[in-house]
């Protein structure tokens, strides 16, 4: 479970999948609700970071308001987070 992360301040776990964390939390600079996913493999191997970072930059070139908007692809511990739009579903 992540206790903490830098610029966010996480409150609640929403998944805790066989590959994936997703945590629902909020940004510190201006409060703005987020849903972080994180990869649950401390030491991801490289096909992992590959698709994770596939579907930042799938779901970052997808305009539409039926999908959820994705903010940021940040550095996290040995992979990455994804940081995405809390939209209270």
């Amino acid at each position: 479970m992540v206790s903490t992360f830098p610029g966010y301040r996480i409150y609640d776990l929403l998944y805790n999948g066989s590959k994936t964390l997703v945590y629902r939390g909020y940004r510190e600079t201006d409060s703005l609700p987020v849903v972080i996913k994180l990869l649950k493999n401390p030491y991801p191997n490289f096909s992992e970071l590959l698709s994770f970072r596939n579907q930042y930059t799938i779901a970052k070139n997808l305009n539409s308001p039926l999908i959820v908007q994705t903010y940021n692809l940040e550095h996290y511990q040995n992979g990455y987070a994804l940081v995405m739009e809390d939209f209270g579903g």
